[in-house]
């Protein structure tokens, strides 16, 4: 009978970590988002309206919300008190949350409503469904912007990592479509765990 030890730095056992799961949901997020930004090209003889009820422009936001729901969930286990503070990551991980509800909305309420209004109304939706993502720039902006300046200090992020996250952030709070926010944060913070 012989008995055999688990290596805890094997290939398997080291798959199923924060850091994975950050790379991944970055990565998922951000096809997503690229798939969506592609639609003003691909659907580009539909209106708005039209396109956004496309089975590309769902699909792509379903990809976005799982990625950023799995941001969400993964960006809190990645505290290091020494270089990064739990709140930085909680804040950041409360803005992928609020950035996945927006793609999920997307996809299914505004889905639903490009259904029943006209051209004109869906492109001036009016300032409650503006105000819906004003949770999204603030906690993305300030998250992403704290992870940058908590990762340069502390070196746990590489320095273009840190750079992708400004501009994440900068796009969260510049722009209220949660893509561009959803594309640069999903790549800046895949490369940051990658980098950590």
């Amino acid at each position: 009978m012989s008995t055999t030890s688990h290596d805890p730095q094997a290939p398997s056992s080291r798959v199923l970590t924060p850091h994975f799961a950050v790379i991944a949901g970055g990565l998922i997020g951000a096809t997503g988002a690229a798939a969506y930004i592609s639609s003003f090209f691909l659907l580009s003889d539909l209106s708005g309206r039209e396109a956004v009820r496309s089975p590309l422009c769902v699909t792509a936001n379903v990809l976005i919300t799982i990625g950023f729901v799995t941001l969400a969930l993964a960006l809190p286990a990645l505290t290091r008190p020494a270089t990064m503070p739990r709140w930085v990551t909680v804040t950041a991980g409360l803005g992928c949350a609020f950035l996945a509800a927006a793609a999920w909305a997307m996809a299914t309420f505004g889905a639903d409503v490009a259904g029943t209004v006209t051209d004109a109304q869906w492109d001036s939706p009016g300032l409650l469904a503006l105000a819906g993502l004003i949770p999204k720039m603030v906690l993305c902006g300030l998250g992403f912007a704290a992870l940058a300046v908590a990762g340069w200090k502390g070196r746990g992020i590489s320095r273009g990592a840190c750079v992708l996250l400004i501009l994440a952030a900068l796009a969260a709070v510049l722009l209220p479509p949660h893509q561009p926010a959803a594309l640069l944060g999903g790549l800046a913070l895949a490369w940051a765990a990658k980098s950590a």
